[in-house]
């Protein structure tokens, strides 16, 4: 598995926010790009930032 983005600028050019962010405007009904500009998206996208950096810590 590759590893997963530490920063939030490599995690917003990553395939992992690609499927993340089209996942959660499904759940919500929202096209993608009305979706990524919310303010839930973007602390969703700090909160997996934090975890992927918490994560690579551990290995």
């Amino acid at each position: 598995m590759a590893n997963r983005p530490k920063t939030l600028s490599a995690y917003l050019r990553s395939q992992q926010d690609r499927r993340e962010d089209a996942a959660n405007a499904r759940i919500v009904g929202m096209p993608v790009d009305k979706f990524k500009a919310t303010a839930q998206a973007k602390e969703i996208d700090r909160q997996i930032v934090s975890l992927n950096r918490k994560q690579a810590m551990k290995k």
